[in-house]
């Protein structure tokens, strides 16, 4: 069996295709990543004032039960 001269192209031509194809994929992920990390924020930002209520919540409860007798 003779060993094929374009053995090696054929990998180098896979290879660049692929870093093309991932280049491409980057190029389209990329932008967005910007946006999902504000919204990332925005979403602790959220928790973090969701965890506060509840508190605050729970401190009227204790608050009205004490001045309520209840």
């Amino acid at each position: 069996m003779v060993p094929s001269l374009f053995g090696p192209l054929v990998f180098v031509r896979r290879t660049v295709m692929e870093i093309e194809t991932l280049g491409i994929v980057l190029g389209a992920v990329l932008p967005i990543y910007p946006v999902l990390f504000t919204i990332h924020q925005k979403i602790g930002k959220y928790d973090e004032i969701v965890e506060e209520f509840k508190k605050l919540r729970a401190e009227h409860e204790n608050h009205k039960e004490n001045y309520h007798a209840i």
